[in-house]
């Protein structure tokens, strides 16, 4: 029964469990995923990988995912030579380190340093430096020792020489003034299976692939920038509103107020008591 991989091929990691698979010849049923269609977060795919990596293994009822991971359970359980992994304890954590070397400091330091050119930019120069400090790094373990971590292949050489095939051919690295290095990587060119065929598609389609990615970046910044004056006008015709607002009331001038008038005084009625009062002041004034 067929083990089916979820990939693509422009992921060095990918790539890694391709060639290692090829090595123990291993029937894959390949599922290849468009990243940038964002296949990879489908909901089918996530109940399978909630990380939504690629490569993912799915072996029956058995799901790996993380390229190292991956390696070291075919190794397990396909591989019939134990030098791939060793059981030896001591020689296993020589590979283990080895495998975390690539993780955490070769890759790491490619990635970091190539992302911006990815993007249509330059490296730093600092960062090539950390490459440049990782090589060399990889050149020291090499010393001595035919492979990274003795003298049998392991699964770490299958890891590191794909990291070390994507340093070739993104960034054209002179690996001549790094012996041990040089070396080792022509022996992985003539020794792994189909290390040539799988670099060669590899290639060929990250072209296409930084292509697509390039346009659609382009495409999104267009679209991010006309988004931004968009917004800058709306905001321009509030303003505008505002103050043409302001400057009507301004000019408009204040109703007059109705004038105040004096309260009218009702005159006053007299009353049969005011009469009866004023004809008795009549007859005390005229009395005398």
């Amino acid at each position: 029964m067929p083990l089916d991989l979820y990939y693509s091929i422009i992921s060095p990691p990918c790539r890694v469990v391709l060639l290692f698979a090829k090595w123990l010849k291993l029937e894959l049923n390949l599922i290849e995923l468009d990243v940038l269609k964002r296949e990879h977060c489908k909901p089918e795919f996530l109940k399978l990988n909630p990380q939504h990596y690629i490569p993912t293994l799915v072996d029956g009822d058995v799901v790996v995912w993380e390229s190292s991971a991956v390696l070291i359970y075919l190794a397990e359980k396909y591989g019939t030579d134990e030098t791939l992994y060793p059981k030896d304890i001591a020689l296993r954590a020589k590979v283990n380190q080895r495998l975390f070397y690539d993780i955490g400091t070769l890759m790491r330091s490619v990635t970091t340093y190539y992302h911006p050119i990815l993007m249509g930019g330059e490296g730093k120069l600092e960062d090539f430096k950390k490459v440049q400090d990782a090589v060399g790094v990889l050149d020291s373990f090499l010393h001595g020792s035919r492979w990274t971590a003795g003298e049998h292949i392991t699964v770490a050489d299958f890891a590191i020489a794909v990291t070390v095939a994507a340093l070739d051919g993104v960034l054209n690295f002179d690996f001549t003034v790094y012996p041990n290095v040089h070396r080792w990587y022509e022996q992985c060119k003539r020794e792994l299976v189909g290390y040539t065929e799988i670099t060669k598609e590899a290639t060929q389609k990250t072209q296409a692939f930084l292509e697509r990615f390039r346009a659609m970046r382009a495409g999104e910044q267009q679209q991010l920038c006309n988004q931004q004056q968009q917004h800058s006008k709306v905001q321009q015709q509030q303003k505008d509103d505002q103050h043409k607002q302001h400057y009507t009331e301004l000019q408009t001038p204040p109703k007059p107020r109705a004038r105040e008038c004096p309260k009218a005084v009702a005159p006053a009625i007299p009353t049969p008591l005011d009469e009866a009062k004023s004809d008795e002041s009549s007859r005390m004034s005229t009395g005398d």
